[in-house]
């Protein structure tokens, strides 16, 4: 009697993720020698399964979807023919997957779209801004700060060819920044005018990029003006020019005139900005319409609310005696004239006034008379750092004495210095 011949096992190797292997397989039915092709190494229920192919290449055929299968846990693996790459097959299986048997893929295709911007949705940059705009204005900015931001997102749009909102790159803002220029129309743009561009375009694309399904955003899904410069506040101060501030002699000369002109309806306006730093634009126009509740003489107070202020907190200025006749005096005027904005155009061009210099004037004169950063920096609304770094010892003592003693002369029509408010030196009064 022969010895059986020993059967060798054709294992994977160890280091395959799936054991499914392909070995042939001979043997003899009714004295007929036949070869085919074993498939085994898995399981199903719990049980180690085969599967007997005539062909080698079915055999394998099945082998490898068995293992495809395997991989992808069970799933069920059909050959089907479709325009997909490999990467988009398995991105819609594990989006599949992931949904479950709650939603189908399309459902959930259909809800991000009606919910989101269409794919295909562009808006020119323009377009963007009247909406940004828009928006803006619900939201209660100020209409001074609205047309700022119209004024450099315009001529942003109309020197770049008013790109579609995705479409810009930082190399174009870059190029928008560098050709910006001063009033000579030669001279390069300052640092700070640099900077103040550059973040009214950051807030624009920082808004584009948010998801809104009423305005279709985000309209770009990177923000361009990130890989644009900005300046330290340190580069920015090497231009700052010096803080203006009006002398003795042009401040009582303004006030004359101002108490002969028109009546002296902007005499109570230049007296507020003056002699209690109250700005001229946003503040001054905000106070008006609340004088008699936010200008109290008998406490010797104007309050300034937040919603007044324009740096949104609130502050108490002193009503000083000039300032107090100045107030009692002009009491009939209205601090906003008709036609304000005309009006004071005409006299910021004649008396030649730089912006804010009014307010500098009154922060420089009031730390000269009474020595205090402290209080300077509370009455202006600003932190001492800033009073004691621009507007320190910019003026003597006596010459704070005189501005804070320039009274009123209604019979006269003009204004005067008064030896009884400050008591300013005889050498201080020479100086006007």
């Amino acid at each position: 009697m022969s010895r059986a011949k020993k059967r060798t096992r054709i294992v994977a190797d160890k280091s395959a993720a799936i054991n499914i292997t392909v070995r042939p397989y001979n043997y003899t039915k009714k004295g007929i020698f036949y070869t085919s092709f074993l498939v085994q190494g898995w399981k199903e229920n719990g049980k180690w399964q085969k599967k007997q192919f005539k062909d080698e290449k079915e055999a394998k055929t099945f082998a490898n979807l068995k293992e495809i299968e395997m991989k992808n846990k069970g799933r069920a693996v059909r050959m089907v023919n479709t325009s997909m790459n490999d990467e988009q097959v398995k991105e819609a299986e594990t989006a599949i997957e992931k949904l479950g048997k709650t939603y189908t893929l399309t459902e959930a295709v259909e809800f991000f779209l009606k919910n989101h911007r269409a794919p295909d949705f562009t808006i020119p940059f323009s377009e963007g801004v009247k909406i940004y705009l828009d928006e803006c204005e619900q939201g209660g900015i100020r209409p001074r700060t609205i047309t700022g931001k119209k004024s450099v997102l315009s001529l942003f749009a109309r020197e770049t060819g008013d790109p579609l909102a995705h479409e810009v790159t930082a190399p174009i803002i870059q190029a928008f920044l560098k050709g910006l220029r001063a009033k000579d129309g030669m001279t390069p743009a300052t640092r700070k005018t640099w900077n103040n561009y550059r973040n009214e375009l950051n807030h624009f694309f920082k808004w584009a990029g948010e998801s809104d399904l009423a305005t279709h955003r985000p309209w770009c899904f990177s923000n361009p003006v990130e890989g644009v410069r900005i300046f330290t506040a340190k580069q920015v101060s090497e231009q700052r020019s010096p803080v203006a501030i009006t002398s003795l002699a042009e401040v009582q000369r303004l006030l004359t005139v101002l108490l002969r002109w028109r009546g002296g309806c902007l005499a109570k306006c230049f007296a507020l900005a003056y002699f209690a730093g109250v700005r001229p634009d946003g503040e001054l126009r905000k106070l008006a319409k609340r004088e008699k509740e936010l200008i109290n003489l008998k406490t010797r107070t104007i309050h300034i609310p937040a919603e007044v202020s324009k740096t949104k907190e609130a502050r108490q200025v002193k009503i000083s005696d000039s300032l107090a006749a100045w107030l009692e005096a002009l009491a009939d005027q209205p601090i906003i004239p008709t036609n304000f904005d005309r009006l004071m155009k005409q006299a910021r061009k004649h008396f030649e006034l730089s912006h804010d210099e009014t307010r500098h004037s009154f922060i420089s004169y009031h730390v000269a008379l009474h020595r205090s950063v402290g209080d300077a920096a509370l009455q202006a609304g600003n932190s001492e750092s800033i009073v004691k770094k621009h507007y320190l010892n910019l003026r003597p003592q006596e010459e704070g004495a005189v501005f804070f003693s320039l009274i009123p002369d209604i019979s006269e029509r003009k204004a005067i210095v008064s030896t009884h408010e400050a008591h300013p030196s005889p050498a201080a009064l020479r100086a006007i």
